[in-house]
């Protein structure tokens, strides 16, 4: 029979890709042509590169299926993209999610996963990937530096104050790691200067950036990080995307009578995202009589304050894309016009019955 489409699923971890060749028969049916692991490595790429090209029908197109988890995917993805004879597919982590539970599979591995992503890619319409451009690219890199730099310093910071704090602190000990306090401070300044070259150097992106920095609570750094983890949002459609990139969506456990979990964060995303969003939230929460208002009722409502805070940077995000994408600034009294606009809508359809 003959086939009509071929696809490789690629399940992507820190050491090893787990792949999958589907085709899609002329009656629609699917078959599993061959599976194997490779590693993640450049020499992983070419030796999976010269069995797929042995394993696959030669007149007909090729596309490659893979997740958006983490930064693993990144490599393998860009090399099939610039040999140009691949389409390359990167799906985010809720979209195959919502796939994978449809084909009610009882088991969940990295082969499985491969051949459930292989075809995905043939029973869907996926839109082809676009990688990140260079700017976006040396921005992301620029920032994850920073906070690496950040966690850094902060170590070295504690260590010097469990020295000081000891019983006849060495003086020896405490110069050098003052002296290591005072440089990671120097690299951390570097790294922000950079990130403001970039910024000044596109007028466009300069001017979304500086209608972001509007919100309360979301500084340079914050906004410009979060804008390069997502390249600029070009990937994303809706709201729930991006939600689910960072890893902010809703997970419940729950089967009949018996098992009843409780709703929790999914942390299955971006978590450079999570990183960057924490100090905005609290910031947001101090700064913002709305936002404030917000965190009190969450904190309020489940006596645990990270919780408000998690609340608050999901609402940031979402306004972080609002704003960029839309290249607008922020409204502190949107909220209370969304508010009086829904009264008088009421107030309008009250009067109507009564009339």
């Amino acid at each position: 029979m003959e086939t009509i489409k071929q696809n490789l699923g690629t399940d992507v971890d820190s050491k090893e890709l787990k792949v999958c060749l589907n085709f899609m028969m002329a009656d629609l049916s699917i078959k599993t042509k061959a599976s194997r692991t490779f590693k993640n490595t450049a020499k992983g790429f070419q030796a999976l590169q010269e069995w797929v090209d042995k394993k696959k029908i030669k007149d007909l197109p090729l596309s490659i299926t893979m997740e958006a988890t983490g930064v693993y995917y990144e490599n393998v993805a860009y090399y099939f993209q610039e040999k140009k004879s691949y389409l390359v597919h990167v799906v985010l982590p809720n979209a195959s999610n919502a796939y994978f539970k449809s084909l009610k599979l009882k088991s969940k591995t990295d082969k499985i996963d491969a051949r459930a992503l292989a075809q995905m890619g043939l029973e869907r319409k996926l839109m082809p990937w676009t990688p990140v451009s260079q700017q976006m690219r040396d921005i992301k890199k620029v920032v994850r530096e920073r906070l690496r730099l950040m966690k850094e310093k902060n170590m070295v910071t504690n260590q010097l104050h469990a020295e000081l704090a000891s019983y006849r602190p060495s003086s020896i000990v405490r110069k050098r790691y003052e002296k290591r306090v005072a440089f990671l401070s120097k690299q951390i300044l570097a790294c922000e200067k950079d990130l403001k070259k970039f910024v000044d150097k596109d007028p466009d992106l300069k001017e979304k950036i500086d209608n972001v920095c509007t919100i309360k609570g979301v500084a340079f750094i914050t906004a410009i990080g979060v804008v390069a983890e997502y390249n600029g949002f070009i990937l994303f459609k809706n709201r729930n995307q991006v939600v689910s990139f960072a890893g902010y969506d809703v997970v419940q456990k729950e089967s009949g009578t018996s098992i009843k979990g409780n709703e929790r964060m999914s942390k299955k995303g971006n978590s450079f995202v999570r990183q960057m969003m924490y100090m905005g939230a609290m910031s947001a929460a101090n700064c913002d009589p709305h936002h404030r208002a917000y965190y009190l009722r969450i904190v309020n409502k489940t006596n645990i304050n990270m919780k408000g805070n998690v609340a608050i940077q999901r609402k940031l995000l979402l306004l972080i894309y609002t704003l960029f994408t839309r290249n607008e600034q922020y409204d502190p009294l949107h909220f209370l016009k969304v508010q009086n606009r829904l009264k008088s809508v009421e107030t309008k359809q009250r009067e109507s019955i009564t009339a």
